[in-house]
């Protein structure tokens, strides 16, 4: 690959920086504020209260240590994201550490309306400037931040719920005859959730409280209810976005049908902005939820054979219209203290069940073969409760991950015949590590036969044939270099890349997958990438909208925090 940056780096082929004389001049900016009624910020970066070197931060640094593990912190901070990682540790609440605003966007358009991110877009295409959007900061691949660039901060694009009873896509002769809500596309699970149950609806949507509509969806979205209605991306019916041009259109399956196909399942940050989601909505059904945790010695044989069984056991709980939440972690301290033990931990949920103890009872066979053959090899606890709807499960079981360190995801897709393969156990010990992980079964009939309005979607087909997304992450302490690259180099070429090999023709869920996925074009979208890349060249055939690891994103590279094209 050449380019000249190294010889010029402010060669039109490289995105303008503060320290060329293409930046646009403080006047410009000021201008832009003004036309946007003083939404345009110029934000320092998160920890600056920590640190001699910014003067005059609103916060205190004991506020910011205090608030930097809380999810609500970095949502609510125009340009933080949720790992320090995701912005090369420029700035964390460590007052004997450096910080540089170099890791995080310049100004953040605060935008509230569609014509709020058209202003930007057109800027930033006019002058040359990185583009850069931002929802929640809760992703892991350096995505929602970007040195030198101008961000859409779409925070409080939100709620304007509209609520349907049947829905009529703009510009269709035909009327959709299931419930359906609009809502701003920065919509976040919490408050959907709780705004649909005053309608005794629900969404198929995540169980991250900060997760957004605009993210969730581009990538696919799964869901505790995905085994029977298929991913957050197939409810999709109409979207108003922002293109790459600065045209604010309506997508869905009679207009900008290419567009709808894309931004279902194909990335975002990519094809433009999502201002406004139409979603289908269902009645919400009542869920048994069946919880144990399961201990043995650290890393005995008896855990590994236990564990295998169970997971065997998976696919025909999933033709019962079961999701199963599994934690494995063969050598941990528990939380109440204690020696070492190994942890198998599931949450196992089945939508309208007919009695009180059907979940219990689906599975009580499988803990009479666990009891006659390992009798006295582990101690188990369970629970078991039906909630009245999602939304009440989802206040007690939403993911309660903290913020503020460093980390590194791998996942892999994993087909159902999976889990019975020989290799399967062996290959499982080794993707679990010392690290543990988590295996997600949230797919299943609805997500293989499901038909996404406009023939199709761009979800990646491997999510067709997988009923298990498993996934194994690792934190190291910040800034130590040689803790980052063993737990990346364990991540991606040990953990993940032993179910890539035992799976070569599956994929990766893009919104947990390892930051610099090898192959992501295949891993992330197989078949349909070569139409999403000519969707992509027709519609920013001058690459306004580059995000790491996105559709059309090897047409560029950056070059310390330079991107510039390839």
């Amino acid at each position: 690959m050449l380019y000249t940056a190294s010889s010029n780096i402010t060669s039109p082929i490289c995105k303008a920086t503060p320290n060329d004389d293409s930046w646009p001049s403080l006047s410009q900016w000021n201008t832009l504020n003004q036309t946007l009624s003083g939404r345009l910020l110029h934000p320092l970066p998160p920890a600056s209260s920590c640190h001699v070197s910014y003067p005059g931060s609103n916060n205190t640094c004991a506020e910011v240590t205090n608030s930097w593990s809380n999810m609500t912190f970095h949502q609510n901070n125009p340009i933080s994201t949720a790992w320090n990682n995701m912005n090369n540790d420029s700035c964390i609440p460590d007052p004997s550490a450096l910080c540089s605003g170099l890791g995080y966007p310049v100004y953040v358009v605060n935008a509230s309306s569609a014509n709020d991110v058209k202003l930007a877009v057109d800027f930033a295409r006019e002058n040359n400037v990185r583009l850069n959007v931002k929802a929640s900061g809760h992703d892991y691949l350096k995505r929602t931040s970007a040195p030198y660039s101008l961000s859409i901060w779409t925070r409080y694009m939100l709620g304007d719920y509209e609520y349907h009873d049947t829905f009529q896509p703009e510009g269709c002769s035909i009327t959709i005859n299931t419930t359906a809500v609009t809502a701003g596309a920065g919509s976040y699970v919490s408050d959907i959730y709780s705004q649909l149950n005053l309608h005794n609806q629900t969404a198929i949507d995540g169980m991250g409280s900060e997760v957004t509509m605009g993210g969730y969806l581009t990538g696919g979205g799964h869901s505790p209810l995905s085994a029977m209605y298929g991913l957050g991306a197939d409810q999709v019916y109409q979207v108003e976005m922002v293109t790459p041009m600065g045209d604010i259109i309506t997508a869905n399956e009679c207009q900008n049908t290419d567009l709808f196909w894309a931004i279902r399942g194909g990335g975002g940050g990519t094809f433009g902005v999502l201002t406004k989601v139409t979603i289908r909505t269902i009645p919400s059904p009542r869920l048994a939820v069946y919880n144990f945790n399961l201990q043995t010695e650290p890393n005995s044989t008896a855990y590994w054979e236990i564990v295998a069984y169970f997971l065997a056991q998976y696919p025909n709980l999933s033709a019962a219209n079961v999701s199963a939440f599994t934690y494995l972690y063969p050598n941990i301290t528990p939380t109440e203290g204690g020696p070492p033990v190994a942890s198998f931990e599931a949450v196992l949920v089945l939508p309208d069940p007919t009695s009180e103890t059907e979940l219990e009872d689906l599975w009580a066979p499988f803990w009479t073969h666990v009891n006659e053959t390992y009798n006295g090899q582990f101690v188990n606890q369970t629970t078991s409760s039906v909630f009245p709807n999602l939304y009440s499960m989802f206040l007690d079981y939403a993911d309660a991950s903290t913020a503020g360190v460093d980390k590194v995801v791998g996942s892999w897709l994993l087909p159902a015949d999976t889990l019975t393969d020989e290799n399967f156990k062996d290959t499982l010990v080794t993707f679990v590590g010392e690290s543990g992980s988590r295996l997600y079964m949230v797919s299943g009939e609805g997500v293989w036969d499901a038909a996404p309005r406009g023939g199709g979607d761009a979800v990646n087909p491997a999510w067709r044939k997988a009923l298990i997304h498993a996934v194994t992450s690792q934190d190291w302490t910040p800034l130590d270099e040689t803790e980052r690259a063993t737990a990346e180099h364990d991540i991606n070429e040990v953990q993940t890349e032993a179910f890539r090999k035992l799976v070569p023709d599956s994929g990766a869920y893009i919104n947990e997958a390892y930051w610099d996925e090898p192959d992501f074009q295949r891993a992330f979208w197989g078949s349909n990438y070569e139409r999403l890349l000519q969707i992509k060249k027709t519609f920013d055939p001058d690459d306004l909208f580059w995000c790491h690891i996105c559709v059309g994103s090897e047409c560029w590279e950056e070059v310390g925090n330079h991107l510039c094209r390839v």
